[in-house]
């Protein structure tokens, strides 16, 4: 019976770490971000679900957080739960109407969200922002782009 401490202990060095699944977050954020500035919106709608599910793994893994100044727990379940059903919800609905002028407000107000959660768990120091850069050059936004196409054949 004492393999299966020693397996779960091997288990748990393979779950990322909370930092690890936040830059998820930050990235897909972002290009969300510069999607919705090409008015790319099923790209923008990928970024927004793969950004949504990595925060609900956060989650999963950790529904209660210690607070780094206090040392209280704090219910992350219970934040996202807000957040999820308020200016996240804002953000999908804003994709979903395509309108650029609300999708803006509705990032900044999730970005001030995702502020008041840094914040309850004593990291006021991770202070989003709109992004200013894009973070990758591989994926091209432009939704008129001509290369590459789908081909008959592989090579």
């Amino acid at each position: 019976m004492q393999e299966v401490p020693q397996e779960l202990a091997a288990l748990r060095q393979l779950i990322p770490t909370n930092s690890t699944i936040m830059m998820d977050v930050q990235w897909h954020w972002t290009n969300l971000w510069w999607a919705a500035r090409k008015r790319n919106w099923p790209l923008a709608q990928y970024y927004f679900n793969e950004s949504r599910g990595h925060i609900q793994q956060l989650v999963r893994k950790n529904p209660t957080i210690r607070n780094q100044v206090d040392g209280t727990d704090v219910d992350l379940k219970g934040i996202f739960d807000g957040i999820d059903t308020s200016s996240l919800a804002m953000v999908k609905a804003s994709i979903e109407m395509k309108e650029i002028t609300v999708f803006d407000r509705n990032y900044k107000l999730m970005l001030e969200s995702c502020y008041a959660c840094h914040k309850s768990v004593g990291r006021p120091y991770i202070r989003p922002q709109v992004p200013t850069a894009q973070v990758q050059a591989i994926v091209n936004m432009d939704t008129t782009a001509a290369w590459p196409q789908e081909r008959a054949h592989f090579l």
